[in-house]
């Protein structure tokens, strides 16, 4: 199927100066007149021969759309949140950001090929590095003799939190000798069990029912947090902390900030005790400077010379990195004057201007929509590609068969994407009732190339189609066709109750009740008066 979608962008010229490029590393390069989900399709069939590959781009909605479109090309896809470099200590997300990371890391120890997209600000912040992470993996396999007590240290060393029975993602617990874990680069979590201490079975189970699901031969435990330190560098980074405690709440004393040094002596006092009683875990991110002298960046994990970089308009890239810079100096200044830090906290960023230098690969590729000069980047190469986004037919079935009836007369390649199989094959057999020559590789023996004045119908999404005016080549996707179809708000049913029941608790009838008599009496008593007067 990715032959289809391949062989027409062999015709262009640019096309194959940009994969000579990447093959010799004689980037970086830049490709304009790119836009949308073309991005994304000029980057796999660029670099889809490669083996690790990193997309960069500007925002989190931009990177999940790039992610969901590369998913359509290559399954082997993951998408790299960043952190909230603001909020590093605020745990809105629970494991979930942490879930999702993990599961890059995994994939980066494991594997040396596929694609990962992440955003500017994802590549700012300091992490351990990548060996180190994996040295604390835990692995066990059926008929291994494993010491219970030491298991307990170590899961919660990794970040785990041991429960009575594992009801969520990053707990464990030890029942007799059965242990349960849920990794959090697991889908279901896992039942180990033991006969004396060698381990007997290895199972995952469904976590409401309890029931074993698949049996395995062996699993490795991954950490359920980004910061996993040896009691050597506790040690170490808690000297140092108490050291940088002591001379910021005298400078705080000495300026009369009797509040803020009272506020971080607290704060500061309480991880010390946390990390010193084993509880504390989880939270450490902002204190990273203290305990992991060497960290590195999330660029880091990857090889210049094993992988390929693409960078998604990089203009806002620069403006992306820039704007999170300012915003968190600022804040940063506000809370080290207000003690809720210390002064080695303020170095958590890596500096924009640093990580837009070292992004600027031999095996990299810029994509912009339009041809421009970009100010602090070098660029060895440029290519140009004519690309036009295709209309939106909202459901106009008519004009998409006017349209199509002229592209074939015109000799274009036609793709058509569905969201299924069964509607794929429909929608064919409906083009061909108005004498276009639509076929679905589902209906043929083997792949069918696609000819000049043919539709190719398949199944497949993406956000947006395009168009390679100079090579007659269109790619429609379904909301191209349809639109996108809006998910209804269900309306909340009335209830039948009586309307005091239904809107107002009994001490408020109550009150207005009482208040509702009181009035009467009122009136009442005001007109015994005036007959009276």
């Amino acid at each position: 199927m990715n032959d289809l979608f391949e062989k027409p962008l062999r015709e262009l010229k640019d096309f194959e100066g940009l994969c000579s490029d990447l093959k010799k590393k004689a980037g970086p390069v830049m490709a304009s007149g790119c836009m949308d989900s073309q991005k994304v399709h000029l980057m796999y069939e660029a670099a889809k021969h490669a083996g690790l590959k990193l997309v960069i781009t500007y925002d989190d909605t931009r990177a999940r759309e790039i992610y969901e479109d590369l998913r359509f090309f290559d399954s082997d896809t993951w998408l790299y949140p960043a952190r909230d470099l603001l909020f590093f200590n605020a745990d809105i997300h629970g494991n979930l950001l942490t879930k999702q990371r993990m599961e890059v890391f995994r994939h980066l120890m494991e594997q040396s090929s596929g694609w990962v997209v992440t955003t500017f600000d994802g590549l700012m912040d300091h992490l351990m590095p990548l060996a180190d992470l994996k040295k604390q993996a835990l692995s066990v396999e059926n008929g291994q003799i494993i010491d219970v007590e030491l298991w307990k240290k170590q899961l919660t060393q990794l970040g785990y939190e041991r429960m009575g029975q594992v009801d969520g993602m990053g707990q464990f617990s030890i029942r007799g000798g059965i242990i349960d874990i849920f990794p959090l680069t697991e889908e279901l979590p896992v039942r180990i069990e033991l006969w004396d201490n060698e381990v007997d079975s290895i199972r995952t189970f469904d976590l409401e029912s309890q029931r074993s699901i698949d049996q395995l031969d062996e699993i490795c435990i991954y950490p359920a947090t980004e910061m996993v330190l040896t009691s050597r560098q506790i040690n170490d980074g808690l000297e140092e902390l108490q050291k940088e405690l002591k001379k910021y709440e005298k400078d705080l004393r000495a300026q009369s900030k009797i509040q803020e040094a009272a506020r971080i002596r607290s704060l500061v006092s309480e991880l010390i005790e946390g990390l010193k009683e084993g509880w504390k875990q989880h939270g450490l991110d902002g204190y990273i400077q203290y305990f992991c002298k060497g960290s590195v960046s999330f660029l880091d994990y990857f090889s210049p010379e094993d992988t390929v970089f693409f960078l998604d308009e990089p203009e806002r890239l620069k403006e992306k990195g820039e704007t999170v810079e300012m915003e968190f100096r600022e804040s940063m200044i506000h809370r080290l004057e207000n003690g809720y830090l210390l002064p080695g906290q303020t170095n958590l960023l890596y500096p924009a201007k640093e990580m837009l230098a070292r992004i600027q690969m031999k095996s990299g590729v810029y994509l912009t929509g339009l041809e421009q000069k970009l100010s602090g980047f070098v660029v060895k190469n440029r290519y140009s590609f004519q690309v036009k986004n295709v209309n939106s037919y909202q459901n106009s079935f008519e004009l998409l068969i006017k349209d199509l009836t002229r592209w074939k007369r015109e000799g274009y390649r036609v793709i058509l994407l569905s969201a299924s199989r069964t509607r794929a094959s429909r929608l064919a057999g409906d083009l061909r009732e108005y004498e276009l020559r639509a076929y679905c590789p589902d209906d043929q023996d083997g792949e069918h190339e696609v000819k000049p004045g043919e539709i190719l119908v398949t199944h497949g999404n993406i956000h947006r189609g395009f168009e390679y005016p100079m090579i007659k080549f269109l790619v429609i996707t379904e909301g191209d066709m349809f639109g996108v179809e809006k998910k209804k708000r269900k309306r909340k049913r009335r209830s039948m109750k009586a309307p005091e029941s239904r809107t107002f608790p009994i001490s408020l009838l109550a009150i207005m009740w009482f208040t509702r008599i009181m009035d009467l009496v009122f009136t009442g008593e005001l007109k015994r008066l005036n007959r009276m007067a």
